[in-house]
This record gives structure tokens, sequence and C-alpha cells, in this order.
């Protein structure tokens, strides 16, 4: 049966592997489990063309695979997904994708491995990954020592598609040769904490699109949304010191800031009351209550949070 599970940690790795099965085809399906229903893709996969096309459905379907206790899917669409296995469309291939290392337990995974194919890639470890780091560039015809590959790794945050990506910035911006660290400190990526003032300046500029924009990148890092709402709540307490008058000199050397950063809060305070800061701190917090205790989904809560934060 044309059906296959492909389950990785990396975005970058998945879309190559899908990108390998529908190859140049151009009657391809896109769902995702988050926002669709399974039904709809059973329905869609059932549907025949007038022409007798060939098609690809691609599923996002990470949670269809989870745990019982991580269970979102419907109990009685999972049973019509088994129903079709076993009387699928021939000219019909599923694809379904996972960003997590799926349940071996499920009836729905079993089933896919006894009629159709699953691939799945075993996240590395960071030491695995600093040798994956030098094999790469290497083939590329640079030549780097262990140190130099760790500390791309350790820039990239130990996550394998920001590695690749900035492999590829080092490939554009290096001329094949032997590089070194600092020749690799002009061009890594910023920290996690830079794209978080990011989020934040679109945030206090009451900016939706940029900060829709910015919180995009949280997804590819793997940020959890309860660290983006932390380290939030740490810019505004920032802002807060400075609206009571605190040094400015003490407060960079308390939360470690550029000067640029600095000057940037310092620009910022005067856009807000200090009465303001205190609800918005207050409401970051009850907005990581209700992720920690489900009353919202973390699928969708820093749309909110953008949304609350930037039209209030």
């Amino acid at each position: 049966m044309n059906v296959y599970l492909i389950a990785s940690e990396s975005y970058k790795i998945i879309d190559e592997k899908v990108k390998l099965l529908i190859k140049d085809k151009l009657n391809v399906i896109y769902y995702d489990l988050r926002l669709n229903k399974l039904i709809d893709v059973i329905n869609e996969a059932n549907y025949y063309s007038l022409f007798g096309d060939e098609k690809y459905i691609v599923v996002k379907a990470t949670n269809l695979f989870k745990s019982n206790k991580d269970e979102v899917i419907n109990e009685q669409e999972i049973k019509a997904l088994e129903e079709y296995f076993k009387n699928p469309n021939p000219l019909c291939t599923i694809i379904f994708t996972s960003l997590q290392m799926p349940d071996k337990r499920k009836k729905v995974y079993k089933k896919i491995l006894e009629l159709g194919k699953v691939d799945i890639t075993v996240t590395l470890n960071k030491k695995e990954m600093v040798y994956s780091c030098i094999d790469i560039l290497r083939k590329k015809g640079f030549d780097l020592s262990y140190e130099t590959a760790n500390y791309i790794v350790e820039n990239s945050f130990v996550n394998y598609d920001i590695m690749l990506n900035e492999i590829d910035k080092i490939t554009m911006l290096l001329k094949p040769n032997k590089i070194e660290t600092e020749d690799i400190n002009k061009i890594v990526s910023t920290s996690v904490n830079s794209n978080i003032f990011g989020f934040m300046s679109a945030i206090i500029n009451k900016d939706i699109k940029k900060a829709s924009i910015e919180s995009k990148y949280f997804e590819v890092l793997k940020i959890e949304p309860s660290m983006v709402i932390v380290l939030l709540a740490k810019e505004f307490e920032i802002l807060y010191l400075l609206q009571s008058e605190i040094s400015v000199n003490n407060i960079q050397r308390l939360f470690r800031k550029e000067d640029w950063q600095m000057n940037n809060y310092v620009s910022y305070k005067n856009k807000y009351t200090l009465n303001d800061i205190k609800k918005i701190i207050v409401k970051l917090n009850d907005y990581d209550y209700k992720l920690k205790t489900g009353l919202i989904d973390r699928s969708v809560i820093i749309n909110l949070l953008i949304i609350d934060l930037c039209e209030n």
C-alpha cells in the first residue's frame, strides 16, 4: 500500500525525504492535523479523479502518533483510517510526517509498519552533530577542527536544522579553505535572547505582523512557548526596573545586555507607564499558568499572546 510515515525532530530532514517521494509530481495536497480533521484526509484519499490522476497527500501528523495520554485525534477518525487501510485508493499515496518519535505501541503505527513504510531518523546527540558538521563542511572543501565544529553546533543551540542553516551561510560567505573559530564568529546566528528581544521590540511597537514573523523562528529553533513567555516576562522586568529609576549600568550588569540593547530599552520605557508594565507581567504569568494547566493549547498560545499584547 502507498502509505509512509516519516519521523524526525528535524524539519529539514522531513522536507528532504518528502521531496524524494513526491519528486516532480504536480498533484500534491497538504494537510496539518493541528488545523484539519483526519476525516478530511481520509475523504480526500478516497476521492478518485475523473482522469485517473495519481496524487500525493502529505500530512503533518505528529499528534496522531503520540502516546494515548496526549491523544487529541478522535477515536472514530482513527477507526475510519484503519478501514481505509483495508481498501486503499491505489492512485493515492499518503505521507504522514511527525516531528516526534512515534509511539510504536499505537495501532495506526503498527498498521503503517505492516502495510507501508516507516522511516525514522533518530535525533543526533551533540557529539554526533559535531562530527556531522565536520563531515558536511569537509565534503564542501572546508577544513576545520573539532573545536570549531563544536562552536558552530553550540551557536546553533544543538539544533540540526539551525546547524544546516549556519553551514549554508559559511559556504556562501567563506571560500573553501581552513576555517577557524574566529572566522565562524563573524557569521553565526545570534542568541535566543536576541531573537526574544526582536520579538519583544515588535510587541512594544504593537507590530502584529513583525511579531508573528519573529515568532515563527521559535518553532524552527524548537523553543517551547513556556520559555518564550518566561524570557518575555524578563524583558518587561527590565522595563519595570528602568521605570523605577534603577541605574542603567546596574541593570545591564544584572541581565548581561549589550549597549545597543540597553539603548533600546531606554527608548522603550516611556511607551508604558509603571502600572502598564505591572499589568503585562501579571498577564504573562496568567498565560504561563494557562499553558501549564492545559487551559490554552501550546500550538496557539503565542499567537493569542501577540494579539492580546499588541491590540490592547
